[in-house]
């Protein structure tokens, strides 16, 4: 498939009309008009989704389970696939119910172009995730209020150019935000002023440090967040980065990546890199970063992604590129930022790990800036949105 032909594909699930923009523009003024709205209802339309763990997907479902602790809310979760195919919900729900036990909700599945929204339940408010699912929420009108919860500014996500633009749109059509970080909430506040930010918090109970541990080990150990397949991580300049630090320590430095499978080989890596890949629960997650001395991220949009957060609070410095939009997180003083330059990087790397004080104070600061920060506050500030609407 051409990659006109794929761009194509991803344009039409913006199948909109200037009806369906009226009459979104419509029902967002009779909901403001009318004052504040009951909590017993809520919808949120997301992409197809499989496991309530992963990514931005797990702070939906903590903050509909949140909705139902706090008001009794029902959340009616609706999967849309943008392939137009049935999808089965039984492994999600399986899922959910393990995870999330105090979240009451009800599985529906809408394949945009083929299936009649009216077939989604009337809610008190609804949500958007990823931008295809904005246009779904463009079209459902049977709601006194609609929220776009940005977790990341997803035109990036793209090239600049026809799907980019297609995904800007989205921040157009007049959903209030919730975003996920103040860099992301800035990003939207370009489009408009409806938006409000939260600082998102992390498990301490799962992810939280040695405290036997006083400097960097012997061999020094190097944990990577590698996704081939996310272009905003970098994978190519993450794996130059590690190439140059494995030359310049040798045997003191053991490096392992995880997050996705790939092969080391493929890319000349073997015996530079082990690839742990997609690990099997949180709790390996976490015990895994407890070993590692540094932990390596780099996220060239304005989320800064949930791996600093679990690195910091695990005791494991991190290193990640320098972008101003995660200042409110990231500083010199709790973290290695590194210009996108493999030998410079490298050579900060080497300089923390074989400095034991200064990775000390990198790793203290760390664990301080974490914890200010706590997901009941985040919860708080989404609710206390959702009362002022």
């Amino acid at each position: 498939m051409s990659r006109f032909a794929g761009e194509a594909g991803l344009i039409k699930l913006a199948d909109v009309t200037l009806h369906d923009v009226d009459a979104n523009a419509r029902a967002i003024a009779k909901g403001q008009a009318d004052g504040p709205h009951k909590h017993d209802v809520a919808t949120w339309f997301l992409p197809v989704v499989t496991h309530a763990l992963k990514g931005g997907v797990r702070t939906i479902f903590m903050l509909a389970e949140d909705f139902t602790r706090t008001w009794g809310c029902l959340n009616i979760i609706v999967l849309c696939p943008s392939n137009g195919r049935d999808v089965d919900t039984s492994t999600l729900a399986r899922s959910l119910k393990r995870h999330f036990p105090e979240m009451d909700f009800l599985l529906f599945v809408h394949r945009p172009g083929k299936d009649d929204l009216a077939r989604i339940p009337d809610s008190d408010f609804a949500f958007c995730s990823l931008w295809t699912t904005a246009y779904v929420l463009l079209k459902y009108n049977r709601t006194k209020a609609k929220y776009y919860l940005m977790q990341d500014y997803e035109p990036s996500f793209y090239a600049a150019g026809s799907v980019s633009g297609v995904i800007e749109q989205t921040y157009r059509l007049g959903f209030s935000c919730i975003a996920n970080t103040p860099g992301v909430g800035d990003r939207y506040r370009t489009y408009s002023d409806d938006v409000v930010s939260f600082k998102p918090g992390v498990d301490r109970a799962m992810f939280h440090e040695d405290v036997r541990k006083t400097a960097p080990g012997k061999p020094a150990r190097v944990v990577f967040y590698g996704r081939p397949s996310n272009p905003r991580n970098c994978f190519s300049l993450g794996l130059e980065v590690l190439r140059a630090l494995k030359q310049r320590m040798g045997s003191s430095v053991v490096i392992q990546s995880v997050g996705e499978e790939w092969s080391p080989e493929e890319y000349g890596l073997q015996g530079i890199v082990e690839n742990l890949g997609l690990l099997d629960s949180l709790e390996a997650v976490a015990a895994l970063y407890r070993t590692a001395d540094v932990g390596m991220v780099f996220m060239m949009t304005p989320h800064p992604s949930y791996q600093p957060l679990e690195y910091m609070a695990s005791g494991c410095v991190v290193a990640t590129n320098i972008n101003e939009s995660n200042q409110w997180l990231l500083g010199d003083h709790n973290a290695l930022l590194l210009e996108p330059l493999p030998e410079i990087a490298a050579k900060r790397l080497e300089d923390v790990l074989t400095d034991a004080r200064r990775w000390s104070s990198l790793r203290a600061g760390g664990l301080m800036s974490i914890s200010k920060l706590s997901w009941e506050s985040a919860f708080s500030i989404v609710r206390q949105r959702i009362r002022g609407n």
